[in-house]
């Protein structure tokens, strides 16, 4: 049953080097009509004038440094610092529309009363708001494939979306709102992967093994894409999925039920992280990424790859110019990372 009286959300940010666009993120927390009960920043050891950047709002952000130790390590230290009953997740450079976190409550309040609620994203470059969005994006056919309950407030899975999210991931960070009690169950952000791309990954997964769970599909949250985050690069995060993944199965209790669809789930990404490689010219990578997929898992064209890769640099570039019809002035020079 959802409680009115224990909607006090403590919207946590973790930040590091972000004074440029912190006070932003700040602000469009503060223009919510649905106001947080708190607001508290995590300094992820930054050298760049983000305390500096905090302190320009007074008491209406509490703000905490710690040494540097990665997103989850600061997300952890502020779930440990929250007082309010619901947790909001709110990455440092990312902005929300001012009715957010009014629609997460009215959801919340919805029956069956979902703990952990998600929502629409758009990407945000260069300060404009693209308009397409990350739903946008899902395979056709995704979310009618999941058993859920529509109403006016959003939608409510009936279902574990575990399986589902192996096969496209539409959650971010700042667009989850969770209860503290649902947080300390899963145990938090796993700090191992403070240094892996898609870290966030591995801590959604845990808190979707069980429904319900509740999704806003109005766009109502702003990622920032530029070069200085994890999220504008696909390699890395391809590689930190297959990571992550190679973990659920060992650690994930809901993991053995959905064996063959996370074995098939890494060899997707482990094929379109050698297709990445070797564009990019990584033939080390390419070479390391196809004894991990087995020959017998290859197919022709990635095998192809595999084999172009392992040539001597003066032999690869003519030979993948003729095998892939293209000009060799195309083929990527000088960068062999064996």
């Amino acid at each position: 049953m959802f409680d009115p009286a224990q909607w006090r959300v403590s919207a946590i940010i973790p930040a590091y080097n972000r004074a440029d666009f912190l006070p932003e993120t700040i602000a469009a927390l503060l223009a919510q009509s649905s106001a947080p009960h708190e607001i508290i920043v995590v300094d992820d050891g930054s050298t760049d004038g983000t305390e500096a950047a905090v302190a320009q709002f007074g008491d209406a952000v509490r703000y905490k440094r710690i040494e540097n130790s990665g997103a989850p390590v600061a997300r952890n230290v502020g779930a440990a610092m929250a007082t309010g009953d619901w947790l909001w997740f709110c990455d440092s450079d990312d902005l929300w529309r001012p009715e957010f976190l009014a629609r997460m409550r009215a959801l919340a309040a919805t029956a069956p009363y979902p703990k952990f609620l998600f929502g629409n994203f758009q990407l945000v470059r260069d300060g404009a708001w693209e308009t397409a969005t990350k739903f946008d994006t899902a395979p056709k056919g995704f979310w009618e494939a999941i058993a859920s309950r529509k109403s006016e407030a959003g939608t409510i899975f009936i279902e574990p979306l575990y399986p589902h999210i192996l096969k496209f991931q539409p959650i971010f960070p700042s667009t989850i709102v969770m209860t503290k009690a649902l947080f300390d169950a899963v145990g938090g952000f796993d700090a191992k992967f403070a240094r892996t791309a898609s870290e966030d990954f591995e801590f959604t997964l845990r808190c979707v093994a069980d429904a319900p769970v509740g999704m806003i599909e109005t766009p109502l949250a702003g990622v920032r894409r530029h070069g200085g985050n994890f999220s504008g690069n696909q390699l890395k995060n391809l590689l930190g999925e297959v990571t992550i993944l190679r973990h659920a199965q060992v650690h994930h209790s809901a993991a053995p039920r959905y064996a063959a669809l996370i074995d098939a789930d890494i060899r997707l990404r482990n094929l379109q992280a050698l297709d990445l490689a070797f564009a990019n010219g990584d033939y080390k990578l390419v070479q390391s990424l196809a004894r991990e997929i087995g020959k017998d898992n290859l197919g022709f064209k990635p095998r192809l790859k595999a084999r172009l890769a392992a040539l001597p640099e003066i032999l690869r570039t003519p030979f993948i110019a003729l095998a892939l019809k293209t000009n060799p002035s195309s083929i990527p020079q000088g960068q062999d990372k064996r």
